[in-house]
């Protein structure tokens, strides 16, 4: 799959190579694509981790059957973005700059995976503009879903308020290889979004399908084969050491997709949003695993979104 090159005026940044970037007030950058129908219903799409970006692009020709049009940004820490401090509010407030860029007064939200969290937050820091909340596969809070998550170093620090130090051991856990915090993803293993096994080629595998622009957005340069695990650590550490987001304060309709073989984010975290999340209707995909829980039903997740943020 080739992304087509794009040319258009985003925060005054105009580009011709495929990447699209908006300025925030802060004057960070984000790298941002767009696909699907460009008049239809805006949905934010929240990559997973880690990912980026592109990673919605496996949903273009969905979007535009539907009627969605579909954005996503790479996040801090990812591809051409900015990095800073990522909590998931500040992703929230990100996502309501990103739609003021692009002229998108409301919108929905979809999270896959280690977006999911995101997605839900978006919606609770923008309850006037969030029309609709989908979560495929995301991750729950992972304190409340297992405690002994603060068994490692990493989420203790964080838990501490000590950023740097959390930042810094989950580093250097996800460049040896180790993980980092429990219920985070390997860096080169499976990914928590829509990307499958990264090769030493640069290349993803997702399924029968490979691009190396899937790869593309969580790479230091923005470049296969030039490996950051910045946005992977900010990732893990902010949905694990706590979820700074009141779970009351959404109220769009929230759509919850599951598998029930899912052996990478399991079918108890999409329970305890359903639980926690009054608005929320759950479907459980029977005998369907992580990736599948998507990359099989971006219609039918795209057109449910659709119909209830219209």
């Amino acid at each position: 799959m080739t992304v087509p090159a794009e040319r258009h005026t985003l925060g005054a940044v105009v580009t011709t190579d495929g990447r699209s970037r908006v300025r925030l007030p802060d004057g960070r950058r984000l790298d941002v694509w767009q696909g699907g129908d460009p008049h239809g219903i805006p949905v934010v799409f929240f990559h997973g981790t880690p990912g980026g970006r592109l990673q919605a692009a496996l949903g273009d020709g969905a979007a535009s059957r539907v009627g969605v049009r579909l954005v996503a940004f790479s996040r801090p820490g990812y591809g051409g973005s900015t990095d800073a401090p990522t909590t998931l509010t500040s992703v929230g407030r990100d996502a309501g700059w990103v739609a003021d860029e692009l002229g998108l007064d409301a919108f929905g939200v979809l999270g896959v995976s280690g977006g999911g969290p995101y997605a839900v937050a978006t919606a609770a820091v923008l309850p006037h503009r969030v029309r609709v909340v989908g979560v495929v596969a995301g991750v729950g809070p992972l304190l409340e879903l297992d405690p002994a998550v603060t068994d490692d170093l990493a989420v203790r620090a964080a838990l501490a308020g000590d950023l740097d130090t959390a930042i810094a051991v989950q580093d250097a856990a996800m460049t040896q290889g180790a993980g980092g915090a429990r219920g985070s993803l390997q860096a080169s293993g499976t990914d928590a979004g829509s990307a499958g096994r990264a090769t030493r080629a640069g290349t993803v595998r997702v399924g029968g399908f490979v691009s190396p622009e899937i790869l593309e957005p969580w790479t230091a340069s923005g470049r296969p084969g030039v490996p950051s695990y910045r946005g992977v650590s900010r990732d893990s550490l902010a949905f694990t050491a706590g979820w700074d987001v009141e779970l009351r304060d959404v109220r769009a309709p929230v759509h919850l997709w599951y598998g029930d073989r899912d052996r990478t984010v399991g079918l108890e975290h999409g329970q305890w949003l359903h639980d926690h999340l009054p608005t929320s209707r759950l479907v459980v995909r029977e005998g369907a695993g992580h990736l599948a829980t998507l990359l099989a039903h971006w219609t039918d997740v795209l057109t449910d979104l659709a119909r209830s943020g219209g």
